[in-house]
């Protein structure tokens, strides 16, 4: 027993001396800045490393100064307090106000404060909340450079990738399997994605730094039947009163006028509009099913690319209408009144399910027309329902294609949204930045998502295609799991991987 003990105390010795912790944060800090193409920084934080767990020369020269000048105390005790009040101020003003009111004044309150005990001299309570706010600060900057380049904790919150994953699902995204996107809108609240804790309606942003698309080496690129998180492609415009509609959804409701600019006065007019940036869309999560340069076809509800019948969807799911009565289904589903029933099987598999002479009918064919992709009910697409679709052309990088008019309706937004070209239409004739174009060669990858809940799912087949750069990352585990119906955890659930 003594030796283990003297053998544990001799590795803690090794593993917590300074030039082994120097050591291990300087090889994280390498290969992180070798990883994000900054070398140059190495410049600087390699010395602040040694010097922080092994020379210590700033923090003596720091003692010096605070010992021997009264305006370096003056200045010390400012830094300490904008600090203790920033993120105790941040902690008051979303208890107290939930952000309805300016965060100076709070800011300034706690500072008046934390300045008074800094410079008279800090009591026993002060001291134990700087503690705290310590704690925090450090935590707050590890767990964010978690978040944006590692992985992240998302919750699913509908059921459109049912049985595959439940509404209530904690889910753990990886980031690094297709490369991190660096932050875009750098300065925002952590740990929160577009709106405010306690404010649904306060954006956590702001635009004032934006920087360009980038994304960092991973570990391969998202392939058919990745289970993939994104942000919504048509998030740009949101309407707050209506957060579950897309803006361009309701945009295409002749309801609110004949034209599209009286439509869009009377939304203007009558609503709430939020314009957010690329990285602070809201986040959709579905399955790849057609990657760059795919032709993909929807027959019966079976998604082909490439004339190729897509793999096996473990839990894919569809919503059949029971044209029976009196007959119950196998496996506790009771469908003996008739009505809508979901089902995660395909047709080849409904004999595992039903009993007797039960007909069952996918109600794909319901939902057809201008609400789905290239809504301009023209001859060819006015026949395409969710379960019969296409053929679509995913558009590729450096990939040219002719353009026309039909084809123009599916891949407007593309090149005049997510390409940022100016498109215009001069009768018969197409216009690219004021030049006619007869072809185009597209600039970006694009992907086509569809959820395993087939028919209750809002996907591609509804807004088109997924830009390279709206890619987030890849679900990979269900760490935790909640029924928000009935509000028990789903302990079977939990730790399961996602196929």
């Amino acid at each position: 027993m003594n030796r283990l003990k003297s053998i544990y105390l001799a590795a803690k010795r090794v593993v917590t001396h300074p030039w082994t912790m120097a050591l291990i944060v300087a090889v994280i800090i390498t290969a992180f800045a070798l990883w994000y193409g900054a070398a140059w920084s190495l410049i600087v934080a390699l010395p602040l490393v040694y010097d922080y767990y092994v020379s210590h020369k700033i923090r003596d020269w720091h003692r010096r100064m605070y010992a021997k000048y009264r305006w370096w105390q003056v200045a010390w005790a400012l830094w300490c307090a904008v600090v203790f009040a920033l993120v105790v101020g941040i902690i008051i003003h979303m208890l107290l106000f939930r952000w309805e009111q300016p965060f100076m004044l709070t800011f300034a309150v706690v500072l008046a404060y934390a300045v008074w005990e800094e410079l008279k001299g800090q009591t026993k309570v002060y001291e134990w909340i700087y503690g705290w706010v310590h704690a925090i600060l450090f935590a707050t900057v590890v767990a964010t450079l978690i978040q944006l380049y590692w992985f992240q904790m998302f919750v699913i919150p509908t059921g459109s990738m049912e049985s595959t994953l439940m509404a209530g699902d904690y889910i753990l995204v990886n980031k690094v399997a297709y490369g991190p996107r660096v932050p875009m809108t750098p300065l925002s609240f952590p740990f929160v994605h577009n709106t405010m804790p306690m404010n649904p309606t306060k954006a956590s942003f702001t635009t004032a730094w934006e920087r360009s698309y980038r994304r960092l080496a991973g570990a391969g690129q998202v392939e058919r039947g990745d289970v993939v998180v994104f942000n919504f492609p048509e998030g740009d415009t949101v309407v707050m009163e209506l957060q579950a509609m897309s803006y361009y959804e309701l945009l295409r409701d002749k309801q609110f006028g004949r034209t599209e600019a009286e439509r869009r006065k009377t939304i203007a007019d009558n609503f709430t509009l939020a314009v957010r940036p690329l990285d602070k869309k809201e986040n959709y999560i579905k399955r790849c099913v057609g990657i760059p340069g795919d032709t993909l076809q929807i027959v019966d509800g079976r998604v082909y690319a490439n004339g190729v019948k897509e793999a096996f969807v473990p839990k894919r799911q569809y919503i059949y209408y029971n044209e029976t009565t009196g007959k119950p289904l196998k496996m506790g589903i009771d469908a003996s009144s008739g009505g809508y029933v979901e089902l995660p099987v395909t047709d080849d598999e409904l004999q595992d399910y039903v009993a007797g002479d039960v007909k069952l009918k996918k109600i794909g064919g319901a939902i057809s027309g201008g609400s789905l992709i290239p809504h301009n009910h023209n001859i060819e697409s006015e026949r395409w329902t969710i379960d019969d679709l296409g053929p679509v052309w995913v558009p590729k990088a450096g990939a040219t294609i002719e353009l026309t008019r039909a084809n123009m309706a599916m891949y407007e937004r593309c090149i005049a949204v997510y390409e940022q070209r100016i498109v215009e239409r001069r009768g018969d004739d197409i216009y690219i930045d004021g030049v006619p174009a007869t072809h185009y060669t597209f600039l970006k990858d694009y992907y086509f998502m569809m959820g395993d809940n087939r028919h209750g799912s809002l996907d591609s087949r509804f807004w088109g295609f997924v830009p390279e750069d709206h890619i987030v990352g890849k679900a990979s585990y269900v760490w935790f799991s909640v029924d928000p119906a009935e509000g028990g955890i789903r302990w079977e659930r939990m730790f399961k991987s996602i196929e």
